[in-house]
């Protein structure tokens, strides 16, 4: 019952190594690790672990970051941009249950792991700027892979 009825009670900690981010923006990387590390402990019953005292470990690798204008005014100002993350991963289980935890794997890149989009707007004229736009993508794109934690239905 409650919350933790959503979650594998087998599992009680996730080992979350920094995550590698292919992209030009430096700090995404770290950025994205801790808004994981954030939304488990926040969501999930799980807790957060070192490599070696681990239940399982959540491998993420950002492999893409995208920005595009959406929409112009009529002096070729911005007047909305997208700002799109794409990554991958995969939840793993290290104590060799027969149940292991994984993501299902993604059929179209033939790689392990699960593939998240995502993706949030900017609107310059309402007082956003860049960085709260890629923050919120960060956030949302860290609510799903957490959300994919969830046992299934």
């Amino acid at each position: 019952m409650g919350p933790q009825g959503l979650y594998d009670m087998e599992v009680r900690s996730v080992y979350v190594p920094m995550i590698e981010a292919n992209t030009y923006r430096q700090d995404f990387g770290e950025r994205l690790t801790e808004a994981i590390v954030k939304k488990i402990t926040e969501q999930t019953p799980y807790r957060i672990a070192n490599a070696k005292d681990a239940d399982s470990i959540l491998t993420v690798k950002l492999v893409g970051e995208t920005q595009s204008v959406s929409a112009l005014n009529r002096y070729d100002d911005t007047r909305q941009k997208n700002v799109e993350l794409t990554a991958t991963a995969v939840w793993t289980d290290v104590r060799g249950a027969a149940s292991a935890r994984q993501f299902p794997s993604d059929s179209l890149s033939r790689q392990a792991g699960a593939t998240i989009l995502s993706q949030s707007f900017l609107v310059p004229e309402m007082g956003q700027s860049t960085a709260t736009a890629q923050q919120e993508a960060i956030d949302k794109l860290a609510e799903r892979i957490v959300g994919l934690m969830e046992t299934s239905w």
